[in-house]
């Protein structure tokens, strides 16, 4: 296995988490190492090069935001990939987005499994198949989310009603498939007929797509379902094989009954499906959710657009933020505004011209 070969620097004081953390991954073919402390850790990170560092937010002798920035910026351990574990009760402390020199985040209390879903992610090299990038047919896109969101990883598209995500969501979907990629769409938003009709609008056009069988679409009335709605619907795109990405639009729908246990638990299954492959985009709609909800969603996923609707002057433009992309090729462009075009589809708009 290709993990036989990666290299894990542990950075916890808890000796009882380290045996816990240690068991599963060289279960998985991982080589692990382990330091008590900050300074031991960052000695051994710059020794041994491993291919990943697992750091506690809360070490004996110092805080781990502190020895993530000091690995991030030595030129000797930059490039090495950084998985932080916290607390419920540290939410509020981490930082998370594209400054923040943190990949991702491991939230107390997981399992082996949780741990094996964010680990190997953040161990793709660009050799391997889920390096690959989904491109949204838009250049001017593409460039801005680092060259596009990578192949099995999970993604978050949030924002209000009207900003803009199931066009996004459209657009990344018709280029996945100009690609030769097979797709499954679970949507509360479109009928089959209305879905066609309205990406036809926009210069998307996926009849053929779809009569080729490579386009599944699902209308889907997950309301009805009441608090067991993400269940059925994590089993439905289950069921899907064969299927490169998984598009839900929206889950909204699915949350107003449920548990926050029961929405945690829907995306962390969708985390382990991009573990076996397949791409999971999932949008929801900001104020369906709490914001200690929020942040724990956006720390399981491997990349979150989220949209706003902002007023510049007197015109009302969409904005696009990429706070994450894991695995981007190249840095990410904070903010993009853009355009909805009838006979277009997305126009990217260059910044001068929005402050004009």
């Amino acid at each position: 296995m290709a993990g036989k070969t990666k290299k894990i620097l542990l950075i916890e004081g808890d000796a009882q988490l380290v045996q816990l953390l240690k068991y599963p991954l060289e279960e998985d073919g991982y080589t692990v190492l382990a330091a008590a402390d900050g300074k031991e850790g960052l000695m051994l990170a710059r020794r041994e090069q491993p291919n990943l560092v697992i750091l506690d937010f809360k070490l004996p002798t110092a805080k781990g935001n502190d020895i993530a920035k000091t690995l991030h910026k030595d030129p000797a351990t930059s490039h090495e990939r950084i998985l932080m574990i916290a607390d419920e009760n540290q939410l509020e402390n981490l930082e998370i987005g594209p400054k923040s020199a943190v990949d991702d985040y491991l939230i107390k209390p997981f399992n082996p499994v949780e741990l094996i879903s964010k680990v190997k992610p953040l161990l793709i090299s660009p050799e391997d198949d889920n390096a690959k990038l989904i491109s949204t047919g838009n250049p001017d896109l593409d460039n801005k989310m680092g060259g596009g969101v990578p192949m099995g990883s999970l993604t978050l598209i949030e924002g209000d009603s009207g900003a803009g995500k199931s066009v996004l969501a459209q657009q990344m979907m018709h280029g996945c498939l100009m690609d030769g990629y097979k797709l499954s769409l679970f949507t509360s938003e479109n009928s089959v007929k209305s879905l066609v009709k309205q990406m036809r609008s926009l210069n998307l056009d996926i009849l053929d797509y779809l009569l080729l069988d490579h386009l599944h679409i699902y209308p889907i009335e997950t309301s009805r379902l009441g608090k067991h709605a993400p269940t059925v619907l994590i089993n439905a795109m289950k069921r899907e094989k064969g299927r490169n990405m998984i598009f839900i639009d929206s889950l909204t729908s699915s949350i107003p009954q449920s548990s926050d246990k029961e929405v945690l638990g829907f995306f962390e299954e969708g985390k382990r499906l991009c573990g076996d492959g397949t791409t999971v985009i999932a949008i929801v709609h900001s104020h369906g959710l709490t914001r200690e909800l929020l942040t724990r969603i956006r720390s399981l996923c491997d990349a979150h657009l989220q949209l706003r609707t902002e007023e510049v002057g007197n015109k009302l433009v969409k904005t696009l933020e990429v706070t994450k992309v894991r695995g981007a090729e190249q840095t990410t462009g904070n903010i993009v505004s853009f355009e909805v075009e009838p006979g277009w589809g997305i126009r990217v708009i260059p910044i001068n011209k929005v402050k004009g």
